[in-house]
């Protein structure tokens, strides 16, 4: 009777542990799931930031460049087109560079991986860990039901027993 008892005090602890370590897997998946989107959204919300400063900056330079070609050698519109031009290549330039330049540093600062590849692979190895936990718990349970129903067998076997010897 004793050596039950400890076995079922030994496979309640590991039934702890393992909650706790379910638990904390569970815990750094959320927090790096979390990461990997804000980091996201930020970097999309600058690209976007910039794109728009740049469009300005493009309208408003080409705006400048009409007044001040008037006085050169070249034709207005030559020189609109020239500099609106260079403004332009900054946006397709931006979005090539935006991982470099929003989203690794975004990453880097909210979570101290160096870039967004590393998030992922992190992320990707807490969601096997959660899995893992998560197919231990399932156990648990099953293990748990299993013994509630032998228990309660137990139980209604002994309560038919006891009745059985009071009815003779």
């Amino acid at each position: 009777m004793e050596k039950q008892t400890n076995d079922l005090q030994d496979k309640k602890e590991q039934i702890l542990s393992e909650v706790e370590t379910y638990a904390k897997a569970e815990y750094e998946l959320a927090r790096l799931q979390v990461i990997d989107n804000t980091s996201r959204v930020v970097s999309t919300l600058l690209l976007t930031i910039c794109i728009i400063l740049v469009v300005f900056a493009v309208l408003s330079f080409c705006a400048s460049a009409a007044v001040f070609a008037m006085a050169q050698y070249i034709p207005t519109w030559v020189a609109c087109l020239i500099v609106g031009g260079v403004y332009l290549l900054l946006i397709p330039v931006l979005i090539i560079c935006s991982k470099s330049l929003f989203t690794d540093p975004i990453v880097q600062k909210l979570s101290g991986f160096k870039n967004i590849e590393e998030l992922k692979y992190e992320t990707l190895r807490a969601e096997g860990r959660a899995a893992v936990h998560r197919e231990r718990m399932n156990g648990h349970v099953r293990f748990a039901q299993a013994m509630y129903a032998h228990y309660t067998n137990l139980l209604q076997t002994a309560w038919n027993t006891i009745r059985n010897l009071f009815n003779k």
